[in-house]
């Protein structure tokens, strides 16, 4: 796979924590009660997440002000996760052709901020040393399994 594919993985994969995230936020095991969609959820989970990824990485005083604006957007995004949903009642009432047109302006707008995401990642991995991008490789964004884990995850017996 070529290095500019992967690229555009990990940041889809990034994405989509902070799209699904609020689903594994809150008893920080995985577990979230009915009706917990985004908002301070989602914000502890991303926070706890990148947390513990800036601990690993070990950063250097040089590559704080390139981590703190690549994650404090990963904050931001999470932040907003609950007023980004769609109404999905008020898309239901549509015409289908009408529901698919925004359907369809919205992975417009979420593939621009996928493509502004990418943007950022690149530029916080490009001052990040050749062992510090190897541990950020290894990051998953859902706390899954990392390379050489058993499939069904970490402290998930069973599952796979």
């Amino acid at each position: 796979m070529k290095h500019s594919t992967r690229m555009i993985i990990a940041t889809l994969a990034v994405a989509g924590a902070l799209a699904g995230g609020a689903a594994y936020a809150a008893r920080g095991d995985g577990y979230c009660g009915p009706g917990m969609r985004g908002g301070a959820a989602a914000e502890k989970f991303v926070g706890n997440r990148l947390e513990r990824l800036h601990g690993e990485l070990k950063l250097s005083p040089e590559q704080e002000g390139a981590w703190k604006t690549w994650s404090g957007a990963m904050q931001e995004k999470a932040a907003k996760m609950k007023e980004r949903r769609p109404d999905f009642e008020a898309l239901a009432k549509l015409p289908a052709p009408e529901r698919m047109a925004q359907m369809l302006e919205r992975h417009k707008e979420r593939q621009k901020e996928m493509e502004d995401a990418l943007a950022s990642l690149r530029s916080f991995y490009g001052t990040l040393t050749p062992e510090q991008q190897k541990v950020f490789d290894r990051f998953q964004p859902f706390g899954g399994p990392h390379r050489g884990a058993p499939r069904g995850g970490e402290g998930r017996p069973g599952r796979g």
